[in-house]
C-alpha cells in the first residue's frame, strides 16, 4: 500500500475574489504562503518519497514550501493541473450566470459530463488526473508516502476517480486551501482515511470556515 496525500494549493487573490481560476496562473498570496508554511511544519516528520504537483504556480509553490524540509525536488505535471474553465476564467459564479445564461447551471447538473464554455468537463479532468496518478504510482512501492499538490476541482475529480464514486456527488466533498486528503493506494479498491484535513490551520488566521456551495472555486 502507498500512502497518497492530495493537497490543495494555498489561497490566492482569485480565491478571495471568488473567481473561477481554472488554468489561469494566479500565484499564492501572503495568506496562501502562510497556509503552505503551516502545512510544511505539520508534514515535517512524514518521510515523503516524492512530491508531485500541477504546473500552475499556486500548486507548485505550495508543493515547494512543503518539500523544502525534506530536500525533495518537486516534479510538476500538466496532467495534475486544474480544470480548464475556458471563457469562464476570471469571472465569478454570478458573472458567468449573467454572461452565459443557463450554461453554468447545466454544467453542475450534468453529473460531470458537460464542458465549460471552451474548456473541460469534470469527467475529462477525472480521466487525465487519475491516469497520471496511476502512471506515477507505478514508480513507487509498498510503504512509500507520496504527495500531490493540485487544485480544488481537480482533487475532487481525483478522489472520485480513485474511490470509484458517482460524479453527480462531486460537491459533497469540501476542499479548503491547503487541505490534505489521505488515500491508501492499492491501484484498485483504494481507501480514503482522511478528507479535507485542516488540522495544520486550526487556531490560525488561515483557517477557512465559511466557504459556500455557490462560490465553489
Amino acid at each position: 500500500m502507498i500512502r497518497l496525500y492530495l493537497v490543495r494549493h494555498g489561497e490566492t487573490d482569485g480565491n478571495v475574489n471568488r473567481w473561477y481560476q481554472g488554468t489561469t496562473d494566479i500565484p499564492l498570496n501572503e495568506r496562501g504562503r502562510a497556509q503552505a508554511k503551516a502545512l510544511s511544519h505539520y508534514f515535517a516528520s512524514i518521510p515523503f518519497t516524492a512530491i508531485y504537483s500541477s504546473t500552475l504556480s499556486r500548486a507548485k509553490e505550495t508543493a515547494e514550501i512543503v518539500a523544502a524540509p525534506h530536500g525533495l525536488k518537486v516534479q510538476p505535471y500538466a496532467e495534475l493541473s486544474e480544470i480548464n474553465f475556458g471563457a469562464w476564467e476570471g469571472h465569478t459564479y454570478e458573472e458567468i450566470q449573467q454572461l452565459w445564461p443557463g450554461e453554468i447551471d447545466a454544467f453542475y447538473r450534468s453529473h460531470g459530463t458537460q464542458r465549460a464554455t471552451g474548456g473541460e468537463s469534470f469527467c475529462d479532468v477525472k480521466e487525465r488526473t487519475v491516469a497520471k496518478i496511476h502512471e506515477l504510482m507505478q514508480q513507487h512501492h509498498d510503504g512509500d508516502q507520496v504527495m500531490i499538490a493540485s487544485h480544488g476541482a481537480s482533487i475532487r475529480c481525483m478522489l472520485f476517480g480513485l474511490l470509484d464514486l458517482e460524479m453527480s456527488r462531486i460537491w459533497r466533498f469540501q476542499q479548503y486551501n491547503t487541505a490534505y486528503n489521505i488515500i491508501e493506494y492499492y491501484g484498485q479498491r483504494n481507501v480514503a482515511t482522511l478528507i479535507n484535513g485542516i488540522a495544520h490551520l486550526e487556531g490560525t488566521t488561515g483557517c477557512q470556515t465559511n466557504w459556500t456551495n455557490t462560490n465553489r472555486l
